[in-house]
């Protein structure tokens, strides 16, 4: 019985230091990515302005959270809002792209197509060409960086192939 005891007690001992050496494992150092996704983290925080849509002003809130260790930067539109809609950006082949979770219900991928100084254009990826083309969907993106405290989004929707209107954001940081 105490040979029994002692090979439990040392058994939890082994156990217990596997443990800890997982434990010890060092975290991969963030992520950094590309420079577009570099440019996406900065706008960490809570933004306030704007939104005109169909020639009407209505107010507008965006916040962006950096996530999963660096890689992804979440944006969510209208937070706490029924139109509230999220949008992750990430690297993917080593170039920004996005996927848009919008409120009509479709989810369209966007892959970065340029970055010029302080402005990143969006284009619907290849791989939703093909489903979306019948159904409305956010189909460009353009990000333009005033300065560190003011933001601008043009968001183009289609819909049956055809460009339906235009969405615009004009923000400034609050946080």
């Amino acid at each position: 019985m105490k040979f029994l005891l002692t090979l439990i007690s040392l058994g939890l001992i082994a156990i217990g230091g596997t443990t800890l050496s997982l434990a010890e494992v060092t975290e991969p150092p963030p992520y950094e990515g590309s420079p577009a996704l570099q440019t996406m983290k900065s706008l960490a925080g809570i933004w306030k302005g704007t939104h005109i849509m169909h020639g009407k002003e209505i107010p507008a809130k965006i916040e962006y959270k950096v996530s999963s260790n660096g890689s992804t930067v979440v944006e969510t539109m209208f937070p706490g809002s029924k139109h509230e809609m999220i949008n992750v950006y990430h690297d993917k082949a080593g170039n920004l792209a996005m996927t848009h979770y919008c409120s009509v219900g479709n989810q369209p991928h966007l892959d970065l197509s340029a970055m010029l100084d302080k402005t990143l254009s969006f284009s619907l990826s290849s791989e939703d060409t093909a489903h979306l083309a019948d159904e409305g969907h956010m189909h460009d993106l353009k990000i333009t960086l005033g300065d560190s405290s003011h933001l601008k989004q043009e968001w183009s929707f289609f819909e049956k192939g055809k460009q339906g209107g235009m969405t615009t954001f004009d923000l400034v940081r609050v946080q």
